[in-house]
């Protein structure tokens, strides 16, 4: 079996969740280099019991030592770092996997597309709701038509807010940092999500606003999606909510599939309530128990794609479009008007 040389691009919190434990299942790599300048993270990564060839406090550094000898880079770093970094890592020679949102200015993405082409290289994108097995269950009857024709979906994603207790500095919170706030953390991720369930959204409305938190970037945020003439979506995202519904609805003709991450459970209803209240409903229980898989499947599809050279099922291309959305949304905020896409 080929191995490859894995890289990692910042050592906080979603490497140290999910990409560094991905690739150290992944029997076909090879935990070669990690950067970080924070000093604290690369000794928690170490504390863990991961140990990686090469460690260096500049990623620049580490691709000019070592860049030629690895196959493929993790981007976990802060937002604004995305294109720069990205680009760098592909120039090497690298596959990349790259952290949401891909950049904060449509220029950056389309910079980062360019770059994959040029050096013939790969992108894969962190939409981990994807691989989440509740949504997989769902996409499946969707696309077989259990509900028949969709014409409303509505997505809640909701927490606390990344910091403190996920993120390892406050740098969610920083707009130079991050670029926006619930928007562009978590909304992106519903965006893509409803795009690989419906289609891409046509048009956006939106508010964000800054509720609770003192800090510089929205802390909740609403869209409503259009796509096409058939189907409308709602989205709500936040970093405020201490309880509350997580999860992912759709409407369709026949039916209703509900997505229901804090039970563990994608549900769909199909049948007929008539008016005046008489009901021929049937309740199907398409997967329980499973959602907490989602980062090792999202991995483990990187890492079995390095030995191939087909197209990640999530690119680049797809995080253009999420990041169109939202940066869509952000104007609809600020100026109050609808926006086509």
């Amino acid at each position: 079996m080929k191995t490859f040389r894995i890289g990692v691009i910042g050592a906080g919190a979603i490497a140290q969740h999910a990409h560094i434990p991905g690739y150290a299942a992944a029997k076909n790599c090879v935990l070669a280099a990690v950067a970080d300048p924070e000093p604290r993270c690369l000794a928690e990564v170490a504390a863990k019991g991961w140990r990686f060839e090469r460690v260096y406090s500049d990623y620049r550094r580490m691709l000019a030592e070592v860049g030629a000898t690895l196959d493929a880079v993790s981007v976990c770093t802060p937002n604004y770092l995305h294109k720069e970094i990205a680009v760098a890592c592909l120039r090497a020679g690298c596959e990349v996997l790259l952290e949401k949102p891909v950049a904060l200015t449509l220029a950056d993405a389309l910079a980062i597309k360019a770059a994959a082409r040029k050096h013939r290289r790969r992108v894969m994108v962190g939409f981990t709701h994807r691989f989440n097995g509740l949504n997989v269950a769902a996409r499946a009857a969707l696309k077989a038509g259990k509900i028949g024709r969709p014409f409303m979906a509505r997505v809640r994603f909701a927490h606390t807010g990344p910091w403190p207790g996920w993120a390892k500095t406050d740098w969610f919170y920083r707009r130079r940092k991050a670029g926006g706030g619930a928007m562009l953390d978590m909304a992106v991720h519903a965006f893509d999500l409803l795009h690989w369930y419906l289609g891409p959204a046509t048009a956006v409305q939106a508010r964000v606003a800054t509720l609770r938190k003192p800090i510089e970037v929205d802390d909740n945020a609403l869209a409503l999606l259009e796509f096409g003439k058939g189907c409308l979506g709602y989205v709500e995202a936040g970093w405020t909510s201490p309880v509350g519904y997580c999860g992912v609805e759709l409407m369709g003709d026949a039916g209703a599939i509900f997505v229901d991450y804090g039970r563990a459970k994608t549900t769909m209803i199909r049948g007929v309530r008539t008016p005046d209240g008489r009901s021929c409903q049937e309740t199907v229980v398409l997967a329980d128990g499973v959602g907490a898989e989602a980062w090792r499947s999202e991995l483990a599809h990187f890492t079995k794609g390095l030995a191939g050279r087909g197209s990640f099922c999530v690119g680049i291309d797809e995080g253009i479009a999420a990041l169109k959305v939202t940066l869509a949304a952000y104007r609809s905020s600020r100026t109050g008007r609808r926006i086509r896409i």
